[in-house]
């Protein structure tokens, strides 16, 4: 009996000196949150573009469902709205609009440029892709090469010299695709090309991010067909890294398999906060736990958690977060001025926000 109390007592010294190291990279790495104002817009919107141009910060597009829920029989409607920030902090809607209807692409800002890629409109996707700036005081766009085909519900961001984009689908009944783009920012009259694919399933509503140079693809969701028709949706937690390179005048790039994450971020912010170590930051997302939910009319809301990755999958935590701030999906996510902003998004089926909260990632020291 003595030697069990004692084997035992080992085991729980050896507990708790695992568990110190944790809470103490807890404390010191928690980021800090804060609201940011709103959009004045009582809704809200999912799969809005957002980015930088002239020093100001635009958030435009996007989707919702001004009437009814969708349970209710509500019709989801697209738009062609462009908020602009205030130097006092407050938004505006722009007297300008967007070449189209759109929602569920990518952004990124590049130079002095916003550039959009993709996303869907009611009935169809787009393959162009525009370049909007902010010049004294006048919204204009500018049409880049577009995609070599219609794609939404894409995850992608820039990734040193590269816009890449990734996975998605083609079109609203489109199965995912397993395909990887890019454009050379430093040559965009070249226009699109194809970089290898990652070794994993074909997916949509992926998450991307950047770190060093390197592109990074994180979780998403399969769809399927079972034999009575009924579609199943896979939630997937993989990760993965490409590093490109040019050879011979041409870009490839060789991917990594990274370790798993603890769980599903499908559809979490685009791109993922990055720290300036290299710490990815997701939070939301559709989780497993959250999927098994069937009534959108009942749905507790998106799991209030936030995972930070470091870029080699080492060392994976999470924490909780503030419930002061409703964690969301299908939105994008913008560095601006040392904080992430998370705009917008959907706080559960059907049910946007207009809410905006900004996060600092810990220091790390």
């Amino acid at each position: 009996m003595h030697k069990l109390r004692s084997l035992l007592s080992r085991m729980m010294c050896a507990f708790i000196g695992w568990m110190i190291p944790a809470i103490t990279l807890q404390a010191q790495d928690a980021p800090s949150w804060s609201a940011f104002p709103g959009l004045p817009d009582p809704e809200g919107m999912a799969g809005m573009f957002a980015g930088e141009s002239g020093g100001r910060l635009f958030c435009m597009g996007g989707a919702n469902f001004p009437d009814k829920k969708p349970w209710e029989g509500g019709t989801k409607v697209w738009y062609d709205v462009i908020f602009g920030l205030r130097k006092d902090g407050t938004w505006e809607r722009m007297p300008q609009t967007l070449p189209a209807r759109m929602a569920y692409g990518v952004s990124a800002t590049f130079g002095d440029e916003l550039i959009l890629v993709g996303g869907s409109q009611e009935q169809f996707f787009h393959a162009d892709v525009w370049a909007m700036r902010w010049l004294q005081g006048k919204i204009s766009f500018r049409k880049l090469p577009s995609l070599p085909f219609p794609l939404a519900n894409m995850a992608g961001c820039r990734a040193g010299q590269l816009l890449i984009v990734a996975g998605g689908t083609e079109s609203p009944t489109g199965s995912p695709v397993s395909r990887c783009l890019a454009m050379d920012l430093e040559n965009m009259e070249a226009g699109w090309f194809e970089l290898p694919t990652w070794p994993g399933p074909a997916r949509t509503q992926p998450v991307a991010g950047a770190h060093a140079g390197d592109f990074y693809l994180f979780s998403g969701e399969g769809i399927s067909v079972d034999s009575a028709g009924i579609k199943l949706r896979t939630l997937y937690r993989d990760a993965y890294r490409l590093s490109a390179r040019q050879k011979d005048g041409k870009w490839t790039g060789q991917w990594a398999r990274l370790p798993d994450l603890p769980g599903s971020v499908s559809a979490s912010a685009n791109p993922v906060p990055v720290d300036r170590k290299g710490r990815f930051h997701f939070w939301g997302g559709v989780s497993e736990n959250i999927s098994r939910h069937r009534d959108p009319a009942t749905h507790p809301g998106i799991e209030k958690k936030l995972i930070i990755y470091p870029a080699d999958g080492s060392g994976v935590w999470e924490i909780s977060t503030p419930p002061d701030y409703k964690s969301r999906v299908t939105l994008p996510s913008v560095r601006w001025k040392g904080q992430w902003l998370f705009i917008s998004g959907e706080i559960r089926p059907g049910v946007r926000t207009p809410a905006i909260v900004a996060m600092k990632p810990g220091s790390g020291r």
